[in-house]
């Protein structure tokens, strides 16, 4: 040790440290001392956190009521942290795990942010009501919703699947359900209207709609059929033309019946009969049968017929080789050609204006005849006022003959000037002229008698004993 001390260098160094740690203990003031910081912690509401229930047996229980579905948390963190944190990261959660039906109280349960305390919620507990569910079952009902175009007509719907769908609802609400329904738009359709996916909904007894129902299928397949409106109606085949001399109209039958005819609703309402199909006679020209295409047009105001035409198988045959039999067409309307002006003119015999009349011709051609093919028209467009004798002029198909004597169509027509028909108030009779009415009355009786005399005549007439023993008419 004294060798160290005594040796130079050492003690330089020696000295030296000394030095240099004098030196720093006498400079360690002037250093400013740096200051010792605590982080300061701050409160925080957070307001409308919802509440978050879990745990349900959902297949069995349904929670339907909560007084309360948000609450208000305090927390308290520093200022850094709290900033940083989302309003989304606090949770409040509710369990039902263990709850059954009926009215509970429960606590809630909180989850906050990392590095931030929870102080309290308010409020901390809530009263919930939970129900048992029921499930029943309801026919699944579509209704279309618009119109289809003009013309145009909507079918039933055709659901698939077809059986009847599950609703499944808290016990006290199953019970008002009234129906289970989906909408289809069909409007401006012209075919076919298809959905896959129809979504059902329930609805109670007043038509409102039932949130939270859950139906099983809650959607069904759709198809509406969209077809044109129609009707199909008879058709009579009406002629034109003559066949040359020597020929007769033996038969005419058609390929169809009836024909079907498009329109709108208030056209095909108001048709009993298609009257467009017509066979010009002047274009045979032989015996023999004939098969003659004629194009249908449709009637005004309809959209279009179908078939587009008709076919008609026509036998044609020799006057003297076809056999013609009678038929009696009953009560045919009688038609007044008017005389104008303040004339009127109206049948007074027969008293109701009808008129039986009888045809002959091939047999095949006369089961279509009826009242509608005879046309009777009484010109009194040439008579003075007065009572008259008219003998009808009858409009009847070439290939039949009318069979009415000149007489039987003579009928008594009655024209009056309407306008020197004045209204004659009674007067009350004289005394005394008692025997003068009564014999003039006398007078008219007998007038009428005669009158009448050639009424009963016509009632006698051959014709019209032939025609009360024919067979009635089999035409409606």
């Amino acid at each position: 040790m004294d060798k160290w001390f005594n040796n130079n260098n050492f003690t330089k160094i020696l000295a030296l440290a000394i030095s240099l740690l004098l030196w720093a203990m006498v400079h360690s003031n002037d250093v400013t001392p740096t200051p010792t910081t605590t982080a300061s912690v701050e409160p925080r509401v957070i307001d409308n956190i919802t509440i978050e229930p879990y745990g349900i047996d959902s297949s069995k229980y349904v929670l339907t009521s909560v007084d309360a579905t948000e609450v208000e948390m305090q927390v308290r963190g520093q200022r850094s942290v709290l900033t940083s944190v989302f309003t989304d990261e606090y949770k409040v959660r509710l369990d039902l795990s263990n709850v059954g039906p009926g009215t509970s109280t429960l606590p809630l349960s909180h989850v906050v942010p990392n590095g931030v305390e929870f102080v309290k919620m308010e409020p901390s507990t809530v009263t919930v009501t939970v129900e048992e569910l029921g499930t029943n079952t309801f026919d699944a009902s579509i209704v279309p919703t618009g119109e289809p175009a003009a013309g145009y007509l909507a079918g039933d719907p055709v659901v698939t699947p077809a059986e009847p769908v599950k609703v499944t609802l808290p016990e006290s609400q199953l019970a008002a359900v009234g129906k289970v329904e989906g909408t289809i738009d069909i409007e401006g359709a012209t075919d076919t209207v298809s959905e896959k996916r129809v979504r059902l909904k329930a609805f109670d007894l007043d038509g409102n709609e039932i949130e939270g129902a859950v139906i099983e299928p809650e959607s069904v397949a759709v198809e509406v059929p969209i077809t044109e409106q129609f009707t199909k109606v008879p058709f009579k085949v009406h002629y034109t033309g003559q066949l040359p001399d020597g020929l007769t109209l033996s038969q005419v039958k058609p390929n169809v019946n009836e024909v079907t005819l498009y329109g709108n609703q208030e056209l095909l309402a108001g048709v009993e009969n298609y009257n467009g199909v017509t066979l010009d006679l002047s274009q045979i020209s032989e015996a023999g049968t004939h098969t003659v295409n004629v194009d249908l047009t449709p009637p005004s105001g309809f959209e279009k017929i179908e078939p587009s035409s008709v076919q008609l198988e026509v036998t044609v045959a020799l006057s003297d080789e076809v056999q013609d039999t009678e038929k009696v067409i009953r009560d045919v309307p009688i038609v007044i050609k008017e005389p104008g002006g303040s004339l009127e003119a109206s049948v007074t015999r027969p008293r109701d204006g009808l008129k039986d009349i009888t045809i002959s011709g091939p047999s095949n051609m006369l089961d279509n005849i009826d009242a509608t093919d005879l046309e009777l028209i009484a010109d009194a467009s040439d008579l003075a006022e007065g009572s008259h004798e008219v003998t009808l002029q009858v409009n009847a198909p070439d290939y039949v003959t009318v069979k009415n004597s000149s007489a039987d169509l003579t009928i008594e027509v009655q024209v009056k000037d309407t306008s020197t028909e004045t209204t004659t108030p009674p007067t009350e009779p004289d005394a005394g002229s008692g025997e003068e009415e009564e014999n003039s009355g006398t007078t008219n009786g007998e007038d009428n008698e005669d009158e009448s005399d050639p009424s009963q005549e016509g009632n006698g007439d051959p014709d019209d004993s032939g025609a009360d023993t024919d067979a009635s008419n089999p035409a409606s």
